[in-house]
């Protein structure tokens, strides 16, 4: 009999005796089958991801022996695992039996079974070893789908069995053993013992769906809610906001969620219109402005910069035209924003408050992350004190959650779900127009915060001075366009850790080395070399020894998933740091990592570079990456993406051009490598679209399938356009285009898109398709959610109220792609001339009115001034900054017809006819260039 055991996150039911939930016995006197005594290790044999040791040995059980495992994450993530194959089939339901003791830190416990390549597992999150032999029983109901290529097998036929230990909260070094694995077969369907979690967010919905409308957060109704962050720049503090005006201080807290009472009637969320923007239409300062009832309600949120804390604000105005009495509730509830669907990193919904306690200033809140984190405390500082502060133990059993059932006076202990709540109350009486502003401080520091007024304009002026250096024009109608780029990098800004640049702040918080290189390289567009320089430094510090790139760090250390585009892409960021900077000696002390990175893709190319990859049926393998899951389309199973191989070849042709720009002696091998593989990935390309019987340009290989998407790397950065025209680089965006526009407009069916998409805005631009670049804006722009926020989701929902898992909001990465697109309306640069286009992806609206500038854009270049504006009949065109482009500036004719004469700096110039486009080409001289054309 073959068996095997690998370690990772077990989740499963740990009981003693006869308690078996509602699972029945199968029979009066259930047998159980002896998987393994656990008596020979070398039936168990170890295994670790890169940089861990694991060693597997035979030790004394409970009953004989028992294997043990040893295992150090040393510096960095990673897993460990024992396995042991075995071929069985499991019967429709039963019970998992097996005995567990161990040391170490709190990390992640696996238990998995594999059919090929699919696997079903339980995973227990930063789980601790008993120091003594327990049992361990596992419901099959509570071993779920993993990964692998069809999540409609059912578990039954098994050929391992494993056990793994992941590195979670502490790592470190530790041990496990194992013994005597038993299956106990069981009547009846398999049945799920529901996780903690979801047993809070469970009781929060039943009592929503008990209470009236508007109550409890739309998430628990069934609505999904949207959010936006206001953090400090660095990410010392990320507080988020709800649509409905809820705030979230910290990362897992309790919220802060207003009601108002007025003539017998309560008014929130549910009864009130509204409306949503940022300070100065584009700052991270959100406000939602709320109206109906004869009041208006105005909730913003203002997190220092620097990281004191945050402070909220409440403007409570009369509008109707008498005097109006009202009270304004501020509802302190174990309720997150982040809601119950998100669930990577930090499972939304719920929160765990422990304790509140009044104070001499306001309040001090206790609460936890998750259930097994420390506490923490959070203070909340009225700038005036309520009038009445009422609060209770147990959320759920309040009659009245918004304002409590009594004062609270002595300090409140939550039961056992940690749902103690709180609420301040404010009464007022408003004139008619008359208004009243309520602020709360949350201070991350013991250092006192500036009163309301200070905090908002030092933080706005903060911001400005952040965000405004490089200065966007546009006409009326298409502010959105330009406060979002504002916007955008402010995001990205707030979303990092210290140098970590980062995706979000809760679902995706870690760094990735694909996000960091592409929000590094729009950050250094808008001339924060200093973050770009920052993150390149610290991710060089957690390469692997033997050059691997990991595809991601975090509080763990280095990922081993094997993700072969991050070695192009960190090869990329650091090249970026040198064009946009002329630094060679920090391009030569990123050298040794680049070399290492190199020599390590070299490898990795190198072996697919072999005879059967040569065969027919893999020829469109030979000479690519190997299979990875980089992709998130292919996490059930590794593919040759072209994604991977694109950003290799981008790593390729910069370590090629670093080496000969600092005289190494690998130049020349570089050279000759990077040119062999690039023929290697056309002709994979080739031959998968002969393979597949396919005209686009796939997205994988091995797949044939159809990834547009995914394909604009090939373009920019990738700066492959004139390659892959003749492979049908036009088809596959011609694919795409059509495909969006039966999506737009309704007659194919869709659910969900990721604005991933926004890349294709750069892409069409490259292809000169101007009018389909701005209906792809206009599509993208509906659906930032909500209005005013310039944002998007990593998942945009068709229906925009049906619950999903939506990623962080903002999502930075998605930030980055918008960024950048959108700067290259303005200038990009044509990879293989060197060129600077200008107004690319304009079309005559652009040039109306003021028409359209940016001042002060950094390009590997240096920085381009341009003024666009003007008619078919006349037009001007100004170009300033100290870029001098190898291949000069090109200004492609954005209107129909041919053009009228055109001078430069008052000499006659000529327009060069190529492909039905006329086309400006002007050489990068030290003198500015006016340009008349008419």
């Amino acid at each position: 009999m073959r068996f095997v055991i690998a370690f990772g996150l077990l989740a499963s039911t740990v009981l003693t005796g006869s308690t078996l939930g509602s699972a029945t016995l199968a029979g009066d006197a259930p047998k159980a089958t002896v998987l393994d005594t656990m008596d020979d290790a070398a039936n168990w044999p170890a295994e670790g991801s890169d940089s861990v040791n694991a060693a597997s040995s035979s030790v004394s059980g409970v009953t004989g022996g028992a294997v043990r495992m040893d295992y150090d994450f040393g510096q960095v993530s990673g897993y460990a695992f024992v396995r042991r194959s075995t071929d069985i089939t499991l019967p429709r339901n039963f019970l998992l039996r097996f005995k567990i003791r161990g040391a170490g830190g709190a990390n992640d416990l696996q238990f998995k079974l594999t059919a090929g390549d699919t696997v079903w597992w339980k995973p227990w999150v930063n789980y601790r070893a008993p120091a003594e032999w327990t049992t361990v029983e596992l419901p099959a109901g509570d071993i779920d789908f993993a990964w692998g290529p069809d999540n409609t097998v059912k578990l039954g036929a098994i050929d391992g069995l494993e056990f793994v230990v992941a590195r979670n909260r502490d790592g470190g070094a530790g041990w496990i053993e194992i013994d005597d694995i038993e299956l106990i077969p069981l009547a009846g369907d398999p049945v799920k013992t529901a996780k903690q979690e979801d047993r809070r967010n469970d009781l929060i919905t039943a009592r929503t769906k008990a209470s009236e409308r508007g109550l409890f957060p739309r998430a628990f109704v069934g609505e999904q809610p949207y959010w936006t962050l206001a953090g400090s720049d660095g990410g010392k503090v990320t507080a988020l906001i709800s649509e409905d005006a809820a705030v979230e201080p910290a990362k897992g807290s309790f919220s802060i969620e207003p009601f108002l009472i007025a003539d017998g009637a309560r008014y929130g969320w549910h009864n009130m219109a509204a409306r949503h923007d940022l300070a100065d239409g584009y700052l991270p300062i959100p406000s939602v402005h709320w109206s109906g009832g004869g009041m208006a309600l105005t909730t913003t949120l203002v997190t220092d910069a620097k990281g004191a804390g945050s402070q909220v604000g409440y403007t409570l105005t009369n509008t109707s035209d008498a005097e109006k009495s009202m009270t304004l509730g501020l509802a302190i509830r174990p309720i997150q924003v982040n809601p119950p669907a998100q669930f990577l990193a930090q499972k939304g919904g719920a929160a765990l408050v422990d304790g509140i306690e009044r104070t001499g200033d306001g309040l001090s809140v206790t609460w936890r992350p998750d259930a097994d984190a420390a506490p923490q405390t959070t203070r909340i500082v009225p700038a005036k004190l309520p009038d009445r502060i009422t609060g209770g133990a147990d959320m759920l059993t309040a009659g009245e959650p918004m304002l409590g059932d009594s004062p609270l006076t002595a300090p409140l202990t939550a039961d056992s779900n940690g749902m103690a709540h709180a609420a301040m109350a404010y009464d007022v009486t408003l004139k008619p127009g008359e208004s009243r502003t309520f602020a709360l401080a949350i201070p991350a520091t013991d250092a006192p915060m500036p009163d309301w007024t200070p905090a908002m304009t030092a933080t706005k002026a903060y911001w400005h001075d952040t965000v405004d250096r490089v200065q966007i024009t546009v006409p009326k109608g298409k502010e959105t366009f330009a406060h979002s780029i504002y916007t955008a990098q402010a995001h990205m800004l707030m979303s990092r850790d210290g140098p970590m640049l980062k995706p979000g702040t809760r679902s995706y918080n870690r760094a990735w080395i694909r996000d960091g290189a592409m929000m590094s390289e729009g950050l250094l567009r808008m001339g924060r070399t200093d973050v770009a320089r920052d993150f390149a430094d610290w991710y060089r510090g957690y390469l692997f020894p033997n050059g691997k790139v990991p595809c991601c760090v975090d509080f763990r250390g280095s990922d081993p998933v094997p993700e072969n585009d991050s070695h192009g892409q960190y090869i990329f960021l650091a090249t970026q740091l040198y064009r946009y900077t002329g630094d060679k000696a920090a391009l030569e002390a990123d050298w040794p990592s680049m070399l290492a990175a190199w020599t390590y893709m070299e490898g990795l190319r190198q072996s697919e570079r072999t005879a059967v990859n040569l065969t027919p049926e893999r020829r469109m393998l030979y000479g690519l990456m190997p299979a990875s899951i980089s992709h998130e389309g292919y996490s059930a199973k590794a593919q040759y993406s072209l994604w991977d191989d694109f950003w290799a070849l981008r790593g390729y042709k910069d370590a090629a051009m670093a080496a000969a720009l600092l005289g190494k002696p690998e130049a020349a091998q570089m050279a000759a490598a990077r040119d062999e593989f690039n023929a290697d990935v056309m002709a994979a390309i080739g031959a998968s679209q002969k393979h597949w019987g396919i005209a686009y340009i796939p997205g994988a290989t091995s797949l044939g399938d159809f990834d547009a998407t995914s394909t604009t790397i090939a373009l920019d950065p990738g700066g492959a356009q004139a390659a892959l025209m003749p492979l049908g680089l036009e088809a596959t965006f011609e694919q795409y285009w059509q495909n969006f526009v039966a999506r737009r407009d309704g007659t194919k069916p869709w659910k969900d898109y990721t604005p991933y998409e926004l890349r294709t805005v750069s892409a069409f631009m490259r292809l000169g398709w101007r009018d389909r670049t701005q209906e792809l804006l206009t599509f993208f722009f509906n659906d930032q959610r909500p209005h005013g926020w310039n944002q998007w989701a990593e998942v945009v929902g068709r229906d925009p109220r049906e619950i999903r898992f939506i990623g962080d909001m903002p999502h930075a990465w998605v930030a980055s792609d918008y960024l950048r697109g959108a700067l290259d309306m303005f200038v990009y640069e044509e990879h293989e001339s060197g060129a600077l286009v200008l107004g690319g992806g304009m079309t005559p609206d652009w040039f109306a009115g003021q028409g359209s500038a940016i001042q002060g854009l950094v390009t590997p270049y240096g920085t381009v001034d341009v003024a666009m504006r003007g008619t078919a009949k006349q037009f001007s065109l100004i170009i300033g900054g100290t870029a001098r482009p190898t291949g000069g500036f090109r200004f492609d004719w954005p209107f129909a017809g041919k053009p009228p004469k055109v001078r430069v700096n008052g000499k006659a110039a000529k327009w060069q006819a190529v492909g039905g486009q006329y086309r400006l080409l002007l050489p990068a001289d030290r003198l500015a260039k006016t340009v008349t054309i008419g």
